[in-house]
């Protein structure tokens, strides 16, 4: 059987001894067990987002030997994984042999919502008005975005400063985020809260949680907004990532579950970003708001650079 028709064959709804079996044959570096792990993360993200809390939680209690391993509930709301879905979803791993590293492909695979069953927009609304960390989002005004004229008044050190200084040198891109903020005009109510404060807070969030901007770090944050926001764009790039592993890079498929599994028990342990007046932390330095607010800077078991040197796909 063609390897990409057994994928999509795989990419529907299994229960937790099943995903177990197939996380500990991928943990061991055994193919099967690797397609059946990105199916089952592709499934989850494309078609049943209701599934991401027991499907990432197993991931990391296999990859990391400790935590929950609950059940996937039978009959959660699915949308179908079409033919336009797929053929765009091939593309996207097609690309990744001409050099689309992950850094890279983060708008390839934003455009892979578009190609899916236009269901999945209600059943991701649902999935976030769930999530238990998002009251503070929905019932809150709108937040605005970030104010260079606010920012350039903190202090040296602060976080505040440092923005303002990143978005003077071009490190920070206000009309990249205004473009993703039009993209989500025509979104839910709640999708669009969500993608919006998470694209305003995507550099500040990643310095006060310990998150450089490299690959491999970048990869482990997708974990952590997962289990912070209920992120479901974040749920697709860790499935495109999985499944262009897979296909094009195995050697790095261990490297890369571990990274994620490290994000999402992060994010799980870390207190909740979005119920954080980040307007009263500009004056702070990172290192106060993390003491203010008992959050723990991001450590993992490898180096950074490790999964930009055995996880590139290669032709």
């Amino acid at each position: 059987m063609d390897r990409t028709l057994e994928f999509e064959q795989a990419a529907c709804r299994v229960d937790r001894d099943t995903l177990i079996d197939s996380l500990e044959a991928a943990k061991k570096g055994y193919a099967q067990g690797q397609v059946e792990v990105a199916a089952a993360m592709t499934w989850t993200a494309f078609s049943c987002p209701d599934a991401i809390n027991a499907v990432y939680d197993n991931i990391a209690s296999v990859w990391l030997g400790s935590g929950e391993r609950p059940e996937i509930v039978p009959l959660l709301p699915e949308a179908p994984l079409e033919s336009a879905f797929w053929e765009s979803y091939w593309a996207v791993i097609e690309d990744s042999k001409r050099g689309v590293v992950p850094s890279k492909a983060e708008n390839q695979v934003a455009d892979l919502a578009l190609a899916s069953n236009p269901s999945l927009i209600a059943i991701s609304e649902q999935y976030v008005k769930n999530h238990p960390r998002m009251g503070t989002v929905l019932v809150e005004p709108a937040a605005s975005g970030l104010d260079p004229a606010v920012l350039r008044k903190c202090p040296d050190g602060s976080l505040g400063q440092t923005l303002y200084q990143m978005i003077v040198g071009h490190g920070y891109s206000q009309t990249l985020i205004d473009t993703r903020l039009q993209q989500f005009s025509l979104l839910p109510e709640s999708l669009r809260r969500l993608n919006s404060r998470v694209a305003q807070m995507h550099r500040p969030w990643n310095m006060v949680a310990g998150y450089d901007t490299g690959d491999s770090h970048q990869i482990a944050y997708g974990g952590f907004q997962l289990a912070q926001f209920g992120l479901n764009h974040a749920a697709m790039i860790l499935a495109s990532f999985a499944t262009i592993s897979c296909f094009l890079a195995p050697t790095g498929f261990y490297i890369l579950l571990y990274l994620i599994a490290e994000g999402w028990r992060h994010g799980q342990e870390t207190p909740d970003f979005l119920g954080v007046d980040w307007s009263s932390e500009w004056d702070h330095s990172i290192e106060t708001i993390r003491k203010r607010h008992g959050i723990g800077a991001f450590r993992s078991v490898f180096s950074r650079n490790l999964f930009e040197v055995f996880g590139t796909p290669r032709d």
